[in-house]
């Protein structure tokens, strides 16, 4: 990566001091045979919001994720959905690379149901909280697809996302859920007190009031401090009993670099986002086209890039993430081996954007040794046979090689939910390096 690591390592000293980074926490319900004893979070740990896939970026930097412990930050229960656009998180570098992550703490966010809904002002409740939305949150359906403040009116959703002083909470990434789950809420503490066991969660006539007399109380808990409560109910109230207190932050100020540090792994403020993955669903548009980059829906301006481009090829894309969608800027072509090369089929413009269409798109000398050839993707492996795969993707489908892959902690799987490290050796052709399974 072209950008130094010093930053978050600077801003974890922070986060230690501000409380974020540690591992006080009490009560808890169980998870089953998922949940794990609970570790102390590495005072090399870096945290924020996820703005990039295809591994994933935190804060500028791109972590190897295969073979990470992908833990909830409350009670450590294992966390087996892919890590998306907006999630919260810390992550664990291993002790071997700053950039390969060991443990990734996904700090879940409010579940519930929606109610008060506002399209136009991008407003909602979830579980009786005020959660607030902008451009830049990123909102999946039901069906796993993006979607839109349509999709929000009385659903059960999840909300990730950065507390606020004033008790509301800014959403960054928000989930709808095919059935409900037992209601968890996040938030600032006001109203503390402690001979009744009681506080409140959220802002002016949107508040709940949390009673945590069946839960242990955290080390730190008082007004100001940022908790996850768990609760043993579905439904929406105006008081809960809370099964689990987690505390996250001593203050909400913790928070506040999630949405500001980043500017991207180059360092250019208008790269937000970044993706890497194949292009699928591709659809001219316009003077250009949309596609979808790791299930993110994408547009470009440049009419002759779209020509050149194909369903299946490899690409890096960096832009602005605005209502759902990621407005490209530029656009990466990634190759190894004998990959198709755009400038042969069409395409002659280069990072230094001769055509003046403002699109920069540069071919990236690429070989099987180079660790930057490499990129990791999720999709479902099925139709095995020998050591060849078909690995499907967000709707594309590859041929995988794994005669050379190593499966990661040993266990090999000729179908189901995987992530794999690897490279593209032909159209449609992605030679696995390495592999997990996620069931």
């Amino acid at each position: 990566m072209s950008r130094s690591i010093n930053k978050p390592r600077l801003l974890t000293a922070a986060l230690l001091a501000a409380g974020l980074l540690t591992a006080c926490g009490g009560g808890g319900e169980s998870k089953g045979s998922d949940l794990v004893a609970k570790p102390s979070i590495s005072p090399t740990a870096v945290a924020g919001t996820i703005s990039g896939l295809g591994s994933v970026i935190l804060n500028g930097i791109r972590y190897e994720t295969i073979g990470a412990s992908v833990l909830d930050a409350d009670d450590s229960s294992v966390f087996r959905s892919p890590m998306g656009l907006g999630m919260t998180v810390s992550i664990e570098p291993s002790a071997t690379s700053a950039t390969v992550a060991s443990i990734i703490h996904v700090q879940s966010g409010i579940q519930g149901e929606t109610s008060l809904v506002e399209s136009a002002a991008k407003t909602l409740n979830v579980a009786g909280l005020p959660v607030f939305a902008d451009t830049t949150t990123f909102i999946v359906s039901s069906a796993g697809t993006a979607g839109s403040f349509a999709d929000l009116p009385n659903s059960q959703v999840e909300v990730y996302g950065l507390p606020q002083t004033d008790g509301t909470f800014k959403a960054t990434r928000i989930e709808v859920k095919a059935i409900a789950s037992n209601v968890q809420l996040v938030g600032a503490v006001s109203n503390f007190n402690a001979a009744n066991t009681t506080f409140n969660l959220g802002a002016g006539s949107n508040t709940v009031t949390v009673r945590y007399l069946s839960a242990t109380a955290p080390t730190g808990l008082g007004n100001g401090s940022v908790v996850a409560v768990h609760t043993a109910t579905t439904a929406s109230a105006n008081t809960y009993s809370a099964t689990g207190v987690y505390l996250r932050s001593t203050s909400v100020a913790t928070y506040s670099h999630y949405a500001t540090d980043y500017l991207g792994t180059t360092g250019i403020a208008s790269e937000v986002n970044e993706l890497f993955g194949m292009v699928s669903a591709l659809t001219a548009s316009g003077s250009g086209c949309t596609l979808q980059v790791q299930g993110v829906p994408v547009s470009s301006t440049s009419a002759t890039l779209c020509a050149s481009l194909r369903d299946g090829d490899y690409v890096e894309v960096k832009g602005m993430l605005s209502n759902g969608a990621l407005a490209a800027y530029r656009v990466e072509f990634k190759t190894a081996g004998t990959d198709r090369d755009l400038i042969s089929s069409g395409y002659s413009d280069d990072s230094n954007d001769r055509d003046g269409d403002q699109l920069k798109y540069s071919r990236l000398p690429t070989s099987t040794s180079n660790s930057n050839s490499s990129y990791e993707i999720y999709g479902t492996l099925s139709n095995c046979a020998s050591s060849t795969c078909t690995l499907t993707s967000n709707g594309t489908v590859l041929s995988a090689d794994l005669s050379t892959a190593i499966w990661d902690h040993g266990y090999s799987a000729v179908s189901g939910l995987v992530e794999a490290k690897g490279y593209m050796t032909a159209a449609n052709t992605f030679k696995v390096t390495k592999i997990e399974s996620k069931r």
